[in-house]
């Protein structure tokens, strides 16, 4: 077959394969003519919602287009990540994941089993990392760590802590095995209805996002003991890290958003680089780290590194545990 002929049978099949390209082109190019849904697993006025939302502000006016935030809650954030994975990947999703719902929970529920996050989603940008809280009520006796600890030791299983994602029931078991006591935990919907009842002095501890908790720590209802991250959060640094206050252990997070797999490619590089270029405003990045989070400005790729190499390590730490999937 000569050069020719080879030319000529190739062409109708060359010929629709540039068609088909230049549609998909054109209509990555078109992309967004609709609003885009951003589904946040955790309820509305946790410190992940709050800083979701902000963010969904300014995406939308980068855009030119509403983004409706949808708060699937249950299951720990199960629930909404498992609505996100059957979305049709055509860049009108996008889901708020983090390193509890897209890595930890996998090894927590025996719902999350069948999570496969790296073939089921691709990451976009990170929101930020986040510190937690060990926090009593005001009117607590406890006013130090060592005091929970003897407390819990002295009454075994009678002092209770709550929780309302994954992410503080994991910080709440790590405190248990940590400190060798056993605390008993209380499943809430969210986290704002545990810190309700940790400042209506119903449950002893919350282990919590700071941010979260700030409001009722200022209004004088909660009482913060430590930090679980290695340094001070600027929003108290009186508050001592959890190192400092006598029990070496650390428990620190982070959010961002993904799109369905398969979503193109052109659609996930706008979508990453416009976060990127939202996380990196000051006046962004302030209303961020009132939530809790500390901003960071990482894009698809650099977010993606770290979503795998946490993975790993919830896994590992979980297992180290002796945690089993419920």
């Amino acid at each position: 077959m000569n050069r020719f002929t080879f030319l000529r049978r190739a062409a109708p099949g060359l010929l629709a394969l540039a068609v088909a390209a230049s549609a998909g082109l054109a209509q990555a190019q078109a992309w967004p003519t609709k609003p885009i849904r951003m589904i946040v697993p955790l309820a509305a006025g946790g410190g992940t919602d709050v800083a979701a939302r902000v963010v969904a502000q300014y995406l939308g006016e980068a855009l030119g287009q509403s983004i409706i935030i949808d708060n699937k809650v249950g299951a720990n954030g199960v629930i909404g990540i498992g609505e996100a994975s059957k979305a049709a990947p055509d860049g009108y999703t996008i889901v708020v994941g983090s390193s509890t719902t897209l890595a930890a929970n996998k090894f927590l529920y025996k719902s999350a089993a069948g999570l496969e996050p790296f073939k089921e989603f691709t990451p976009l940008a990170m929101l930020g990392t986040i510190d937690f809280a060990l926090m009593v009520s005001a009117n607590s006796n406890f006013h130090s760590v060592k005091d929970l600890i003897a407390a819990a030791r002295a009454n075994p299983g009678k002092l209770s802590y709550g929780f309302g994602t994954s992410a503080a029931l994991l910080c709440g078991e790590m405190f248990n095995t940590a400190a060798g006591v056993n605390i008993t935990k209380i499943a809430y919907k969210g986290s704002p209805q545990s810190l309700t009842d940790l400042a209506g002095d119903r449950i002893e501890l919350v282990c919590d996002p700071l941010g979260t908790s700030l409001p009722l720590i200022k209004a004088g209802k909660l009482r913060p003991l430590a930090i679980t991250s290695n340094h001070r959060n600027k929003l108290d640094t009186s508050v001592p890290t959890m190192a400092e206050a006598g029990l070496p252990m650390e428990h620190e997070t982070w959010a961002g958003f993904f799109a369905p797999a398969g979503t193109p490619r052109e659609v996930v590089q706008r979508l990453s680089t416009e976060i990127v270029k939202i996380m990196s405003r000051p006046d962004v990045q302030a209303r961020i780290f009132e939530t809790g989070f500390v901003p960071r400005q990482y894009g698809s790729e650099e977010f993606g590194a770290i979503h795998k190499r946490d993975y790993a390590r919830m896994e590992q730490l979980i297992k180290g545990a002796g945690m089993s999937p419920e």
